[in-house]
């Protein structure tokens, strides 16, 4: 099964997201619904989640830690509220522990700029998580560092119920993310995984202005206390 593009596979998503949350118990259906996109490429997934649930589309912004020499290969993640998720697998030296602090102060400084810009550019305030349904969205899930950073960070700013929810994750991911979600949805998690974009047909790269595009078009759908599925 291969998605036609990323706002195709959100529209699926979708579906499947509130058949997945009229499970919940009548405590958690009752809450409001907060729809959160990894920027970029989980923003036109998230677009069409948040349409579905009526509700606007927020951000957190969280960046891989990459190993020393090895920028594609994730040793953890960070996020804009200063959460840092490590692989287990990381050594416990002093020279790590430098290494590590050191890259995740500067990716601190990193995301919370670019949530800043994201936001300043929408016209937008951050919604408040408290005691609220959060469904945090991305185009795809290989690693999971970024995605478990993410939904550590709902969390704290005070998620009540949390979903990790992508078109497709690796099957390690997908059992990694279950230890930091109350759900993990996926359309697909395949046996052989490669990258997020070989199940899509097209995986254009997502332009800073469609991330900013999403989260003004969903404002008219007003506070996301609001923001049940219909």
């Amino acid at each position: 099964m291969l998605f036609k593009d990323r706002a195709s596979a959100g529209k699926l998503l979708a579906e499947e997201l509130v058949r997945s949350l009229s499970n919940q118990s009548e405590r958690i259906k009752s809450l409001p619904v907060v729809i959160v996109a990894l920027p970029r490429g989980g923003a036109p997934v998230a677009l069409q989640v948040a349409c579905r649930f009526s509700a606007p589309l927020e951000i957190i912004a969280a960046k891989k830690l990459p190993y020393p020499n090895e920028p594609e290969y994730a040793m953890g993640a960070v996020s804009s509220e200063g959460v840092v998720i490590l692989n287990r697998d990381i050594p416990h030296t002093g020279q790590w522990k430098a290494y590590v602090e050191q890259q995740s102060e500067n990716l601190l400084v990193n995301t919370r700029e670019r949530e800043n810009y994201f936001y300043k550019l929408a016209g937008r305030e951050r919604a408040t998580f408290e005691n609220k349904v959060v469904i945090v969205v991305d185009d795809g899930v290989a690693t999971g560092m970024t995605a478990a950073c993410a939904l550590q960070t709902a969390r704290k700013r005070g998620a009540r119920f949390v979903v990790m929810a992508a078109p497709v994750m690796s099957i390690e991911s997908f059992n990694l993310l279950r230890k930091y979600a109350d759900e993990v949805v996926a359309l697909r998690v395949p046996s052989m995984f490669n990258s997020v974009g070989q199940h899509y047909l097209s995986f254009d790269q997502t332009k800073d202005e469609e991330v900013v595009a999403a989260m003004r078009n969903t404002t008219r759908f007003g506070n996301p206390a609001a923001g049940k599925a219909n």
